[in-house]
């Protein structure tokens, strides 16, 4: 799928290892616009992660909400992924500024839109 930008996004994608991840991986470098610099797995990968390669989005698990490296995240786009809605997540994705909060079976569908704005 391509999506009309001026240039490629940057995305680093923070995830837990599993099938999961991988799915959205796979997504997220079928897309002609998009590349993905980096993969994290905990919070250390992703502070490491956002340091080096500055994305332009950070599409992460609510799960990973809670770390300290999105004190690392300065400009970036804040997309996030879960299973259940938890109004916990729910608020802490708010109050970082996250734009979208994504079904995890429903990224496929709705990530290539999102990544297009």
């Amino acid at each position: 799928m391509t999506i009309s930008t001026t240039s490629p996004l940057r995305v680093v994608l923070a995830d837990p290892p599993g099938p999961g991840r991988r799915a959205i991986a796979a997504v997220l470098g079928g897309l002609d616009d998009v590349i993905l610099a980096d993969v994290a797995g905990d919070d250390e990968e992703l502070a490491v992660a956002l340091r080096r390669c500055r994305p332009d989005v950070l599409v992460i698990d609510d799960r990973l909400l809670g770390g300290h490296a999105l004190e690392d995240l300065d400009t970036a786009r804040l997309l996030v992924l879960g299973v259940d809605i938890d109004p916990g997540f729910a608020a802490r994705a708010a109050r970082l500024g996250a734009e979208a909060w994504i079904p995890k079976d429903r990224a496929d569908e709705q990530l290539p839109a999102l990544l297009a704005h």
